[in-house]
């Protein structure tokens, strides 16, 4: 069904992709605000027209390159949204009516993403800034209330209330194909996705949407995805709003071919669309004509705005009334699955029949491709320590043969599916998986077999397998380690290693039923694995000792993978608090390195900017000296002040880009800081990795490095808290 535009106007100024908001700045009247090109933001008072008809769009400078563009009631005493800009470097808030700055924050992370809303403890409205590596909370007078880090540059922020306890969380997705969930500082979820999450959205109750850069739109309810879809086309947008007046949130996506779709939140069923001649740069929603009812509002990057009224059905079939009930919605959805199902049942039927038909008319030589009816597929994951990769074996229990293979898994692939035709056809077929991260992946095998090669007819097989989450690891006995790891993270843990050895067993591959005793001088030790990793050839050991009711110690010279499986290992066993002890020489020494340059960037960005100071007042003495000599009309002074001028320019020109250069190692740098924050809080649970993440903001505040390698050791500051 195509969608019904209510109007449409055009800005005249091209728009920003993912720039746009809408803010009451007088308290009553909404209006556009879209970030355009060179710097500037432009604001559509279509309300005002009566006051003044030039006024019906106006610009504000920021002079830098525009980023982020929210608005919110910032200020609950000035009643009236406040405007947010979020450049590389800083965050402006921005009172439009009055024409005042609430303050001007120079933000270091840099700002990639805001969102306005209420996190946690935390009493007041906030902005939150996602930046470097971190995520920042200003409240109207600019002072940081929240700080905590991720893994990754923040790309999508927003708030939804995913645990039904009616406080919304903050919903971070990050350019690591992260989503994480954070109940104030503590992450509650950690989902991965197959690219980066560029919009996330809330739907309805515990539902939000989401929008990866490769083209995939999907649902989460809770924390489990409910559905999702994926395209050819890049989605630029995402919006949630009742166009059909049934009570629920329709899912909107513009993409970058220029359409635009409304899905069903619940099933991502495709309802009506619009075409646009250019990409969709946002979608936004809200009264927009002052007739009470919201206004869905699409814009493309050539400044086109399209606007769409809900459905007014429900509301005309008896005043009251907003549609179809509950339940004949529920029996309209089983209805459909139900007719889907019969189609479905109807084709395999027909394939049967076809089949019989065929053997029937052909006699014995059509018979040759059927397959017997005990014929079964064995599935097998077994690593291959020469290739550096995990195999997926597949065979069938007697002599018939796989003409193919296709399997279908995230995060394994590229395009996430594979398809493979053994030649000549076999009973036996080998995949070689290497995956890049450690995750845990659902793999749909279909695998086609046949009697012989030349067989016409074949038998698909249908399989579900999981691949474990650190099947690169390759388990190995303990005189076969190339080295002992020096790095070792250290904690207790009252749990029996039976229990542990059951994460082991699910979390690898290649490990035997029983636990096996092990074999070392050490009495006290009750458990004890070795693995190497299949991508970079370090060793990785697990072992559980009896001291002190039960002590684990992971060793290896890799604090990620250390801190991966500490948290893996505490979600298996349910362990909602623990403590650590770490050592990661290595680790340390290049985390050393990185904070001395930290020291130097920042050094070389204050003496750059105080050389430019100067060079722009000598600019300024210049450009006075030039106009005097041209009242006097004194020509030749004046073309040797305009080459000293051209000069000067040059000069500031080039420092600018020294200033840019070092700003970008700068950037590079503290991004290193915030990850090893990160890494060092995995190595914690509970508590304990929300207090290590605040510790280690005071430390770099304070300049105490002694006290930041402290943190990272212990878990604790030198005050022991």
């Amino acid at each position: 069904m195509t969608m019904q535009p209510a109007f449409q106007f055009s800005l005249g100024h091209q728009v920003l992709q993912g720039l746009v908001a809408v803010g009451k700045y007088d308290g009553k009247h909404p209006c556009l605000t879209a970030g355009t090109t060179a710097g500037k933001v432009l604001i559509h008072c279509p309300h005002s027209r009566a006051d003044n008809d030039q006024q019906e769009v106006i610009f504000l400078n920021i002079n830098k390159k525009i980023t982020s563009v929210c608005t919110g009631l910032l200020n609950p005493n000035l009643g009236h949204d406040v405007l947010m800009v979020g450049t590389q470097t800083s965050l402006v808030a921005y009172d439009v009516e009055e024409n005042a700055d609430l303050f001007y924050k120079e933000v270091h992370d840099g700002v990639n993403v805001i969102a306005f809303g209420n996190i946690r403890n935390i009493s007041v409205p906030v902005c939150v800034v996602g930046g470097n590596c971190s995520i920042q909370a200003f409240d109207h007078e600019g002072s940081e209330l929240y700080w905590t880090v991720t893994g990754d540059n923040v790309s999508a922020l927003s708030f939804c209330d995913v645990n039904d306890d009616g406080a919304p969380e903050l919903i971070c997705g990050t350019e690591d194909f992260e989503m994480r969930i954070y109940n104030h500082e503590s992450v509650l979820k950690e989902i991965t996705e197959t690219d980066v999450v560029i919009r996330v959205e809330p739907l309805h109750k515990q539902r939000f949407a989401y929008a990866l850069m490769h083209g995939t739109v999907g649902v989460y309810d809770k924390m489990s995805r409910a559905w999702r879809v994926k395209s050819k086309n890049r989605v630029n947008c995402i919006d949630a709003l009742d166009l059909d007046n049934d009570g629920v949130p329709e899912l909107i996506a513009g993409w970058e071919n220029g359409k635009v779709e409304a899905r069903n939140e619940k099933t991502g069923e495709v309802l009506c669309k619009d075409y646009f001649q250019a990409p969709i740069a946002a979608l936004v929603h809200a009264d927009y004509r002052l007739d009470g009812r919201c206004t869905l509002m699409s814009l493309t990057t050539e400044g086109d705005v399209r606007g769409w009224l809900p459905s007014s059905a429900g509301a005309d079939q008896g005043g009251s009334s907003t549609g179809p009930s509950a339940s004949e919605l529920k029996e309209s959805e089983a209805y459909r699955e139900l007719v889907a199902k019969k189609q479905e049942l109807k084709q395999e039927l027909e394939s049967y029949q076809e089949q019989t038909k065929q053997f029937k008319q052909g006699g014995k030589d059509t018979g040759q491709g059927i397959i017997p009816t005990d014929t079964k597929m064995n599935i097998t994951l077994k690593s291959n320590r020469t290739q550096g990769t995990v195999e997926l074996h597949l065979m069938t229990s007697n002599y018939s043969v796989i003409r193919a293979v296709v399997i279908f898994a995230e995060h394994l692939f590229e395009g996430e599916a594979c398809m493979l035709h053994p030649v000549p056809p076999s009973n036996n077929v080998i995949v070689q998986i290497s995956p890049a991260k450690d995750v845990q992946t659902t793999m749909t095998i279909k695998a086609l077999a046949g009697l012989s090669a030349s067989s016409v007819q074949y038998h698909v097989f249908e399989s579900v397998y999981v691949m474990p989450k650190f099947a690169m690891y390759h388990a190995i006995d303990e005189h076969q380690l190339p080295k002992k790891p020096e790095g070792y993270c250290q904690f207790e843990l009252t749990k029996r290693p039976n229990w542990v050895w059951s994460w082991l067993q699910k979390s690898f591959i290649n490990l035997e039923e029983q636990m096996p005793q092990p074999r070392g001088a050490d009495r006290s030790v009750v458990l004890d694995a070795n693995f190497i990793s299949l991508r970079t050839g370090e060793p990785l050991c697990i072992s559980m000792s009896s001291e002190q009711g039960g002590m684990m110690t992971i060793r290896t010279d890799d604090i990620e993978d250390a801190g991966e499986l500490i948290q893996d290992l505490c979600g298996f066993l349910q362990v909602t608090e623990l403590e650590s002890t770490a050592n990661f020489p290595e680790e340390m020494e290049k985390f050393k390195q990185v904070l001395l340059r930290v020291d130097e960037y920042n050094a070389v960005r204050l003496k750059l900017t105080a050389e430019m100071a100067d060079s722009a007042n000598l600019v300024k003495a210049l450009i006075v000296k030039a106009e005097d000599y041209r009242m006097l009309s004194d020509m030749t002074h004046l073309k040797k002040v305009f080459a000293g001028l051209q000069q000067t320019n040059g000069d500031l020109i080039a420092e600018y880009n020294k200033r840019s250069n070092n700003h970008q190692q700068l950037l590079t740098q503290l991004k290193e800081v915030n990850m090893m924050i990160q890494k060092a809080a995995k190595l914690r649970v509970g508590n304990a990795k929300t207090r290590v993440v605040t510790a280690c903001r005071n430390a770099i505040k304070k300049n105490n490095i002694h006290e930041l390698f402290q943190i990272i050791r212990t878990g604790h500051d030198s005050s022991g808290s």
